[in-house]
């Protein structure tokens, strides 16, 4: 029958132990091992330093070699080439993929009836077909700022706008 020999560890304990327990007792028992380590870590990091391409640090490609793919975007037409979407990529099958491009992006806002003249009191919009008509401003009242205030500078800067504004 074979036994076993055992090293007892510098506790005593016939226990297992983890590989850095290990090696840290190596390299605190043999000097020269130690010293290589650490040119060998040095030269590594130096490498690392000098090293031009650093893309696959940050980045981890995963290639799927004939695989669909399916884009949904916001505008007609086929991307050009170097084109790049903000988009939802979705692995739906085994060989399948979808990019969904990002449903929260707004449209510019399109304005139906454009401010021509901003003041404090009024503002004065042009519809399609080129008539003019006011709105007011929303006034925030004070005790030295009230609604017959308001009126008055409203009614003042109208007569000011409508002798600038010509009809066409």
């Amino acid at each position: 029958m074979a036994t076993r020999n055992f090293r007892k560890s510098p506790t005593g304990s016939h226990e297992p132990k983890s590989v850095g327990a290990i090696l840290d007792e190596m390299l605190r028992s043999n000097p020269r091992l130690a010293n290589a380590c650490r040119m060998f870590k040095d030269a590594l990091a130096e490498e690392e330093e000098t090293e031009p391409d650093r893309l696959f640090r940050e980045f981890f490609p995963d290639t799927h070699l004939c695989v669909d793919l399916k884009i949904l975007s916001r505008k007609p037409g086929r991307m050009h080439v170097g084109e790049y979407i903000n988009c939802l990529l979705t692995r739906d099958g085994e060989d399948h993929f979808e990019a969904i491009e990002d449903a929260l992006k707004k449209q510019a806002a399109v304005h139906r009836n454009p401010i021509i003249y901003k003041g404090m009191h009024i503002n004065v919009h042009r519809t399609a077909d080129g008539t003019l008509y006011p709105t007011f401003s929303r006034p925030h009242y004070t005790e030295c700022f009230t609604f017959k205030d308001f009126c008055r500078k409203a009614a003042e800067e109208l007569m000011a706008v409508s002798g600038l504004v010509k009809e066409k």
